[in-house]
Parts: structure tokens; C-alpha cells; sequence
């Protein structure tokens, strides 16, 4: 289960720490990108990419977000002097009218997948096609999405017992288990291999497209139970070189990941085989994606077969 104490809210901080300076850094790289630049930034967060991008070279920025976050991006961005350049929206970007406006670069600093997971990436489809010009850059273009199986008895036996404590609510263990969450890993906690599951190109992806599949394969390195599997994300962006990955080193103290917990404990042995399927299912008119994990567990000790079904708000 998802903690909100102390330490948990330093560590967000600390991340969103880490998020800015890995962003600062590729933005100030890439700065023929931004220079003279009218830029759209997307879930802008406490608008420091957008001060970001200023600093690369952008002549003005729309950052948008929700209204809690905007308005803390507002004070953030005026404490740095920056409000002359940087308009700020608390708005979905759905319900946003620009009148014709077109911009040079969609900006959307990808913190975690949970917003991938979460169908956010249908706001950047509706605001690339919207409001980017022909030609215009979106930064990064691509995501990738990673997934291992991990041990997580604590957590995971921790909320069996809140659901037994709680037994009379009913669907409560489908309401509390079958449901993605953000937690902080160590590296021990790895049970199988880090595999890719899919990418997104930001360029190409449709609506339609947010309803897709995609197949998965990890090996077991260690000897130990797999609670959930867990996905990463990386952000890419295109460099002369080809495209360069924006990421920190996953297993540090402050990097979330997507926990999706299974329904069962599976006891892998070193060498076996967890094969599967990802299916994700947006649904437009509630803004929410429906996902599915099917898998497939292969050892000297046995054989099973599972699936989980999450829904994402």
C-alpha cells in the first residue's frame, strides 16, 4: 500500500529534484532545440522544466496543470522572476482554446509511468494535434516502458492482513491488490531479468493506438518468491547520434516505480521463464486505462498460469 508520511514526501521531492537537473542538463544540450522557442509545457509540475526551457533558450512558455499545481507554479516561477515569460494555466489541456495559437515544442518531462499508465499520454496526443505547428519538436519524443518480477513480501503481505482485518467490504481485495501503485526498490528486491515491454513514439500515436498489446519475457537470476511486477520509464530523445536515453539510475533511494501486485506468490527458480501479455485499454470517456496482465510461469518446480486486472485513475 501506498505511503504518505514524511519520508515518502521528501523522497517525491528529491526525485522531482532529480528529474529537473537530469532535464536541465539534456534541455541546455539540446538547446538549439529551444532557442527562440515558443514552448508548451504540459503537467508542469512546480514549473521548474519551464524555467528550464527559458533558460535553454525558449522566448516564452505555457505551462499547464492542474489548478493546485499551477498555482504552485505560479508562486514558484514569480519568487524566480520569471512570470514575463512563462504564462501559467491551470487547465486541461482538452478544455484549452488557443485560439488558432500554434507552438514550436511540446515539453512534457515524464516524472514516472504512472502517468503513462494512468492515460495521460491521451493529453499529449490532443495538444500535439491541436497546438504544435507542422514540423514542430516534442521533447523527448519517446517512452519506454521496462518491467521485472520483484520481491515485495512486506508490502504485500501487509495488505493481505489489512484486507482480512477488513473482510466484510466487498471487492475489497480486488479494490486494494489489483491496483498499480508507487513505491521506492532496492536493487536486492529483483527476482527476473529487466526487460522492454513497449515504446511509444510521441510523434506517431494515436488514440486508438492507447488500446494495445503487447507480449513480455523475463528470466528468473535469483531464487525467491515474485510478488508484483514492476515497470520503469525512460524518456529518449533524438541526438545526431540517434536517440540518447534520459534516465537516472533506476534503484536509487528516490526513483518511484509501478508496483502492480499479483494475485499470488509465484516461487521462482533461478533459470526459469515468466512469459506474458500486456493489454491496455483506454477508456476516452472516463479518462482511465484499463490494464491487463496475463503470465506465464515455467520452472523445474511447476507450472502456472495467472492474470490480473487494474484500473488506473
Amino acid at each position: 500500500m501506498e505511503r504518505f508520511d514524511r519520508q515518502f514526501t521528501m523522497r517525491a521531492l528529491r526525485q522531482e529534484f532529480l528529474r529537473q537537473r537530469l532535464f536541465g542538463a539534456a534541455m541546455i544540450e539540446d538547446s538549439a532545440i529551444f532557442r527562440d522557442a515558443n514552448v508548451l509545457n504540459i503537467f508542469c509540475g512546480d514549473g521548474g522544466v519551464a524555467m528550464l526551457a527559458i533558460q535553454a533558450g525558449a522566448r516564452h512558455v505555457l505551462a499547464i496543470d492542474t489548478v493546485t499545481n499551477a498555482n504552485m507554479a505560479r508562486r514558484v516561477i514569480r519568487k524566480n522572476g520569471m512570470l514575463d515569460r512563462i504564462s501559467v494555466m491551470g487547465i486541461d489541456v482538452r478544455h484549452l482554446g488557443l485560439s488558432g495559437l500554434r507552438y514550436d515544442v511540446l515539453l512534457c518531462a515524464w516524472m514516472d509511468d504512472m502517468a503513462i499508465f494512468q492515460g495521460k499520454l491521451s493529453d499529449l496526443i490532443v495538444a500535439r494535434d491541436r497546438f504544435i505547428r507542422p514540423g514542430g519538436i516534442i521533447y523527448p519524443y519517446m517512452i519506454r516502458i521496462s518491467a521485472c518480477g520483484i520481491e515485495d513480501g512486506k508490502a504485500w503481505e501487509a495488505t493481505n492482513k489489512w484486507i482480512n482485518a477488513n473482510i466484510g467490504f466487498r471487492y475489497l481485495h480486488m479494490r486494494e491488490l489489483l491496483r498499480p501503485v508507487l513505491v521506492y526498490l532496492k536493487p536486492e528486491q529483483i527476482v527476473t531479468s529487466f526487460n522492454k515491454i513497449t515504446d511509444f513514439n510521441l510523434y506517431t500515436i494515436t488514440l486508438e493506438q492507447l488500446n494495445r498489446a503487447a507480449f513480455f519475457s523475463m528470466v528468473t537470476i535469483q531464487e525467491a518468491p515474485v510478488h508484483s511486477i514492476c515497470t520503469a520509464l525512460e524518456s529518449l530523445v533524438m541526438r545526431p547520434g540517434g536517440p540518447v536515453a534520459l534516465n537516472f539510475n533506476h534503484f536509487t533511494p528516490d526513483y518511484r516505480h509501478t508496483i502492480f501486485y499479483l494475485g499470488v506468490q509465484l516461487n521462482a527458480c533461478t533459470g526459469s521463464v515468466i512469459v506474458g501479455k500486456l493489454t491496455e485499454l483506454f477508456d476516452w470517456s472516463m479518462t482511465r486505462q484499463m490494464l491487463k496482465w496475463d503470465y506465464e510461469y515455467n520452472g523445474r518446480n511447476g507450472k502456472f498460469v495467472g492474470s490480473g486486472n487494474y484500473t488506473v485513475r
